[in-house]
Formats: C-alpha cells, structure tokens, sequence
C-alpha cells in the first residue's frame, strides 16, 4: 500500500489543489511508516487528502477479471473454495453458518459472491443483493463507498469509476482508519466471534490495534472454540507474540499455522477442511 500511494497522481477535479497531494507524498514518504493509517494518526491535516489517495489507488484494482484470474502469490483462489462450500438452494443460502469479518477496504469478496448467486442460479442483482445481506460481512475500517456493496446505490464495481471525481469522494467517504471512532463495525466485530466454535484469520497481520477491535468483554472463549491462522510474513517470536495478542483477546485454542506456501489462504482451509 505505501508504494502504491506513494506513486499516486492528484485525482484532478477534487477540491484539493495539487501542492496538497505533493505535501501529503512528501510527508509520507520521509515518515519512516510503512502503513499510511498510522502516518494519517500523527498527520490528521492530511486526513482528507490521505482517505482520497488509499481510494485512489485501490479503485483500479476493482476488475471483475481479477477475481476469476487471481495473483498466486496472494493466497490461492480461496474465493472460489468459499463459493463452492457455500453449497445451498438460492432459497437456503441464508442459512449458511459463515460470518465476516474484514479490515479491508476492497469489495471483492462482496463481488465474487454476488456474481456467484447470479450466474449460478439466474436471478436478479436486486435478489442476489437480499440473499448476499444474510450472511454477516462486517468491514472494520468501512470500504470504497458510502453505502455497503452490494446495497442499492453502492459504489459500482468499476476501475474507469476513479476517472470522476465525484466517485473517488465517494469512495473515500466510506474509508475509517484505524484511529477513527467506527463504533458499529467494532461492536459487530466482538459480536460475531463471541458466538462463533470455529475462527479462521486469513492474511492477518495481527496488529496490535487491529486485534483490540475483536476484543471480547470478561467471558472469553473457552478451548472449545478452534482458533486458526495464516502466517505469512511472520517469524519465530512474532509468531508467538500473535498468539498471545490473540489468547488476551479472545481466549480459545489457538494454532497459528507457519507459511506454507504461495497459497497458504487456500491451503489452511483446506487442510483443515474448515468449510466442509
């Protein structure tokens, strides 16, 4: 993310003038900070323009075809396991045990799993929508978009959108950071694991911050309750140290699997057919 906002242009026809977007790269770049959320904590005059650049960047990345062409290096074609354990009548899709919860801007699951209804059972976009709203996905930080994909008047699922400047703003609109009150979201996401027997985190950083949002009340959960997750990019103590971040957190009987591979989102479900 940090290269890619670092060599983001000024999204022409908002109502910053260009010298704004050059200060904010400026700043940024010589911050020492990877992550541009914890850049926009200690810089909050560059709140605005900092929400308009991540939704900048991301909205190019909003291809359809990407979803059916996925990057190997990013965790398998997981999306499509999903779907297929997802194995319901339309009319019983709601009944499916899954819930989400995401830290992510990207609407892509929301995408994949709404053309999925469609093209599998020829219904509306409008139908699909109603039977997609039953299973819980919960966006911590909210996404591209002021509305929630795939509502009516949500931000459309196109990368030419990023070319009005209308549609960036409100794309922006939707973004929290991680220091911003998103009181709702967080509330859903200690809801959803204190009823859950079965946790998977999937590309999780497990950054301290992040984790605090899922943070249960006194009644954690007892070992009964599996508690995977995807390594990747963590070492030895680090390892370790998510575990304990987590334990404090949730409770539960954690197992923090060590990469396994390109596809290690695809390969932890599989292994421990977490879906089937």
């Amino acid at each position: 993310m940090a290269s890619q906002l670092l060599g983001c242009l000024n999204p022409e026809g908002t109502k910053f003038a260009p010298d704004e977007f050059s200060k904010f790269r400026e700043a940024f770049l010589k911050s020492g900070q990877p992550s541009v959320d914890a850049f926009l904590e200690r810089r909050p005059e560059f709140l605005d323009v900092g929400k308009l650049a991540i939704a900048f960047c991301l909205m190019p990345f909003e291809k359809e075809e990407n979803l059916y062409y996925p990057n190997p290096s990013r965790g398998g074609d997981w999306y499509e396991y999903l779907s297929v354990k997802l194995n319901s009548s339309f009319e019983e899709f709601g009944q499916n045990r899954l819930s989400i919860i995401t830290f992510n801007y990207d609407r892509s699951l929301e995408q994949y799993l709404l053309n999925s209804l469609i093209n599998l059972h020829g219904k509306t976009r409008d139908e699909c929508a109603e039977a997609l709203a039953q299973i819980p996905i919960v966006h911590v930080y909210g996404q591209l978009g002021e509305r929630p994909c795939p509502q009516q008047g949500s931000q459309m699922y196109r990368p030419d959108q990023m070319e009005i400047p209308k549609h960036v703003e409100t794309a922006a609109a939707g973004i929290k950071l991680y220091h911003e009150e998103a009181e709702e979201a967080s509330i859903g996401a200690r809801e959803l694991p204190s009823r859950a027997k079965r946790i998977c985190f999937l590309g999780f950083s497990y950054n301290q911050f992040n984790v605090s949002r899922l943070k249960l009340g006194r009644s954690k959960l007892d070992l009964s309750t599996t508690i995977i997750g995807t390594t990747r990019g963590l070492k030895g103590m680090e390892i370790d140290d998510a575990k304990g971040r987590l334990a404090e957190a949730l409770g539960g009987d954690i197992n923090l699997s060590p990469e396994v591979g390109f596809a290690d989102n695809l390969d932890i479900l599989r292994e421990h057919m977490f879906l089937g």
